[in-house]
């Protein structure tokens, strides 16, 4: 937890997802404590980054890989022609082996984003994490950079809805769900107007019929899809097919 000059307090993205697996399963919430420190020297509040305005009709594809290609450093271009975004190609984590999109040998969260911003859209895509030990797998929709998103994501015990505002992170919403290290599931999230919804179930069972967890919020307006995971404590995230769409 973090205080500024003005004793307003955040929470950190980490602290955030502990907070979530806490609550979800009925243990003690883990009480951040504050320490003291010289008066820092005032300066002006951080604004978010511009989000570029939407593009796109509704129904219309905005991103899709399929991962098929050689194995290579950084994951590219997509099967569609477009060039991944964020992380994906600047950082050594990011890689194509064996048709699969990896990250490997990480030690925080990692964005990957494709195609161009859009207002209300949808993410599907189907991955597995080695190990869910302080760890997660989830998309992102509206981002705009690192500190700025809307995700859903599975940590082992819960599906998760959560925003990052400016570098806090915010649960929004979560639900139960068992997830197992290495097991491939398939994620849904959707956001239309201020309405987020998610589900998620293994890859190759039938879809659920309704969302499993739904939230609102209006933080932000549009921006882009793709993909962000927490890979770190060894863990290696194996994405094996990504789609978005507008909506």
């Amino acid at each position: 937890m973090n205080a500024d000059a003005r004793n307003r307090v955040w929470f950190s993205e980490e602290f955030a997802n502990k907070l979530a697996e806490a609550v979800q399963n009925n243990v003690p919430t883990p009480t951040p404590s504050v320490g003291s420190s010289p008066t820092p020297t005032p300066t002006n509040t951080p604004s978010p980054t511009v989000t570029p305005s939407p593009t796109g009709s509704p129904g219309a594809a905005l991103g899709q890989d399929t991962f098929q290609r050689g194995n290579q450093s950084f994951w590219g271009k997509a099967s569609d022609g477009q060039t991944w975004g964020g992380d994906a190609n600047t950082s050594s984590v990011f890689s194509i082996q064996n048709n699969a999109g990896k990250l490997s040998n990480g030690s925080t969260s990692y964005s990957a984003v494709l195609g161009p911003a859009a207002t209300n859209a949808q993410v599907l895509f189907s991955g597995s994490i080695s190990t869910l030990n302080n760890t997660n797998l989830g998309a992102v929709l509206r981002w705009t950079d690192g500190n700025n998103w809307y995700k859903a994501y599975i940590d082992g015990s819960s599906l998760v809805l959560q925003k990052k505002v400016i570098g806090s992170t915010t649960i929004l919403k979560t639900a139960s769900f068992a997830a197992t290290a290495g097991t491939s599931y398939t994620l849904r999230f959707s956001i239309v107007g201020s309405t987020l919804s998610t589900k998620v179930w293994k890859t190759g069972a039938n879809e659920p019929a309704s969302w499993m967890a739904t939230a609102t919020d209006s933080s932000f307006s549009s921006g882009y899809c793709g993909l962000r995971i927490l890979a770190q404590n060894g863990a290696v995230a194996t994405i094996t097919s990504f789609v978005a769409t507008s909506q």
